[in-house]
């Protein structure tokens, strides 16, 4: 394996580790369990949260590698809530790496309202003509470089940290027949949701908004569908997939009616071979730890 076979994915309460290995045909997952973190663990905070408790979660962790044995290293996942997902597009781009990475900073401020020299930026080049377009994902630093110390501390050193929703999205896309046609892809949490639109391979559209009560999951959907319509224009989507541990044939409907589109309801059991039981409150996590073996 190209990355190591831990993985974490850790939420604001929670955090669910597992163990995946190679199968005949597809990853399995050797080991899974959720552990519950202590309610001040993390605050809110504009973009992502304030790790507040670093001894809580340091004991946590603790916890984990007691109960699944001696490992060192790990892929973190992350709600994409706690992260801003942009694609920019730009006349140019420098060659040089920290010319171009001042510039994608610069166009941020346009959309994050914090000061870019505090966030923590990966970025990727989609395209190059007819004008440059760039994938960023972007946290601030100080959360980021708070949780890899709480790690380092337990002995744990992670290789990667990014968005768990982009990773369900990785463990669908490579299984699906080549198109060059749009696609939609939404992964809903209780507290959270992703919407993202791709054309082939290229994504169009990623946002993750929060849910605040004022409407249902179904309403923002209808919402966020519309958004996507009247933006991008598409003349028709090919497929919608949706993911997520709340996602039903009833919130699908939304989606098929909104879209005139067919909708796949992402299975843990369609990306993996054997999985332990008991792991049905937690499933679009370990989806999203497939998906990091996709690159």
């Amino acid at each position: 394996m190209a990355y190591p076979s831990d993985c974490i994915v850790l939420d604001f309460d929670a955090l669910v580790h597992a163990r995946l290995g190679r199968g005949r045909k597809e990853l399995q997952i050797l080991q899974a369990k959720s552990f519950r973190l202590p309610a001040d663990t993390f605050t809110s905070a504009v973009v992502t949260p304030e790790l507040a408790n670093e001894a809580a979660l340091a004991d946590v962790l603790r916890r984990v590698r007691m109960e699944t044995g001696r490992w060192d290293k790990v892929s973190l996942l992350l709600p994409d809530s706690w992260f801003r997902i942009n694609i920019i597009e730009l006349a140019s781009l420098p060659d040089r790496a920290n010319e171009a990475d001042q510039i994608i900073r610069w166009s941020l401020k346009r959309t994050i309202p914090l000061d870019p020299s505090v966030l923590r930026v990966a970025w990727v080049v989609l395209a190059k003509a007819p004008q440059v377009r760039v994938l960023a994902v972007t946290a601030v630093e100080k959360t980021l470089a708070a949780i890899e110390q709480v790690f380092a501390g337990a002995g744990i050193e992670p290789i990667l940290i990014e968005p768990a929703g982009l990773n369900i999205w990785n463990a669908v896309a490579v299984r699906e027949p080549a198109t060059t046609r749009d696609r939609v892809f939404m992964y809903v949490r209780d507290s959270d949701f992703t919407t993202a639109v791709f054309r082939g391979t290229q994504p169009l559209f990623i946002r993750s908004r929060n849910l605040n009560g004022e409407r249902t999951l179904a309403q923002e959907i209808r919402l966020s569908a519309s958004y996507v319509r009247d933006t991008f224009r598409t003349e028709g989507i090919e497929q919608c997939y949706l993911a997520g541990n709340r996602a039903d044939e009833s919130l699908a409907s939304v989606l098929t009616s909104e879209f005139s589109a067919p909708v796949k309801l992402v299975s843990l059991r369609d990306v993996t071979e054997h999985t332990p039981a008991d792991v049905s409150d937690y499933e679009a996590e370990l989806t999203a730890c497939t998906g990091v073996f996709t690159a």
